[in-house]
């Protein structure tokens, strides 16, 4: 990124950035990605204990975070084991969930076991098999022709992420008339001729979102404030299989958590600084949608930097800004003034998750993204965290801070 910045950085700065205590942040992440947290699904026990954790994480800093839900139209889960039995001259055993098939978000209801035979032309009694899957309309239309037809159900290729797992996929357009459940292309391909009896009981609920707010007070109570968001929630385990969901985003969770301990430990700066851990931004962005909009309604404006996957270090740190116009030129200027004082390169590039709420709304944005192994995968485990990253990550955002803070 271009360098902007003018001057010396405080030292007040550099005393708060060599502050962050990695170790902390790893011990924090670690309790959001135990088994007991269920992967911190919305609607699940397991993401009330971690927004319990994480209010009495803020609390013990001084902090007084609120509370603020929010109805989630409809959440997937998966209400048991899914099960594919496949039957024929290529392919006759059981398949693996998650490693092998896996439940498809535009699925209808498939309260109980379904069985066909499985075609490429599907007719009365079979499945369909797509190894190319229409998307968006064109899918639809397929299914309603399918369901014309007689056809039991669809089966669509799906390709196995490095990590070996079929991606869990969370949220997805509208229903369509038929069941439908993903299987790796080689394995379709085989069982094309054969008999598939599956059961995948994906069913769709209401749910409430939790958003955890906190504000540390500036020095000067007319500054405009300065947002650090980051999404505690997760994809959510399967049944029998945890998904720790740790660089997705308990890294950001965990580095946010260590700000706020840094900055409520130090001298106040002259703006505020608001720590939003934010929810459901697995299934539409839609904790950091409601946060904006209840912020425009209020009628603050903040700088936001958003956090999203702080777990791997591949030798720099994507950024992206918004809005577009005006461009938010002080944001870049502190970034560049950060990212040159750590010798950490940055660069333009994607981040796809709540900073684009919040430059929605008009606020200036910025979205950091470090990286992460594995993520929605069941791999996605503390193990694979790198404490360096979320040291990179601490200090390249408490310099940032400091530079909004004290530069205008």
């Amino acid at each position: 990124m271009k360098d902007t910045a003018q001057g010396q950085e405080p030292v007040t700065a550099r005393s708060a950035a060599d502050a962050f205590d990695a170790d902390r942040a790893l011990t924090t992440l670690r309790a959001l990605c135990t088994p007991d947290m269920q992967g911190r699904a919305p609607g699940t026990a397991g993401h009330d204990l971690a927004t319990g954790f994480l209010a009495a994480e803020l609390t013990s800093y001084g902090l007084t975070p609120e509370l603020d839900g929010f109805a989630i139209r409809e959440i997937m889960r998966l209400a048991a084991q899914p099960t594919l039995r496949a039957e024929g001259a290529r392919l006759d055993r059981e398949l693996v969930h998650r490693a092998e098939f896996a439940e498809h978000p535009r699925s209808g209801p498939m309260p109980g076991p379904v069985t066909g035979t499985v075609s490429e032309d599907a007719g009365p009694g079979e499945w369909a098999a797509l190894s190319t899957v229409p998307q968006g309309d064109a899918f639809a239309r397929l299914a309603d022709t399918l369901v014309s037809r007689g056809a039991v159900g669809v089966l669509t290729a799906q390709n196995a992420d490095g990590s070996g797992f079929l991606t869990k996929r969370v949220q997805g357009p509208t229903p369509v008339g038929l069941p439908v459940v993903a299987v790796r292309p080689d394995l379709l391909a085989d069982a094309v001729g054969g008999v598939v009896t599956a059961h995948v009981p994906l069913v769709r609920v209401p749910a409430t979102g939790t958003n955890i707010i906190a504000t540390l007070p500036g020095s000067d109570p007319e500054a405009r404030p300065i947002l650090l968001s980051a999404h505690y929630d997760g994809v959510g385990s399967d049944p029998e299989r945890h998904f720790p969901c740790a660089g997705d985003n308990a890294s950001g969770t965990a580095v946010l958590c260590e700000v706020a301990r840094v900055l409520a430990s130090s001298a106040p700066l002259p703006r505020p600084v608001v720590f939003a851990l934010v929810d459901a931004e697995e299934i539409g962005t839609l904790g950091s949608g409601h946060h904006a909009r209840a912020l425009r309604e209020a009628g603050v404006e903040p700088d936001a930097l958003n956090l999203d996957m702080a777990g791997k270090f591949n030798g720099g740190i994507a950024i992206e800004l918004g809005p577009a116009d005006p461009v938010p030129r002080h944001i870049i200027a502190a970034l560049d003034s950060a990212g040159r004082r750590l010798g950490i390169q940055l660069y333009a590039g994607t981040v796809s998750s709540d900073n684009r709420r919040y430059a929605s709304a008009g606020f200036p944005a910025a979205g950091i993204g470090v990286g992460a192994a594995h993520y929605h995968s069941p791999l996605d485990s503390p193990e694979r965290i790198e404490p360096d990253a979320l040291g990179k990550a601490g200090r390249l955002v408490l310099e940032t801070i400091h530079h909004l803070a004290t530069q205008g």
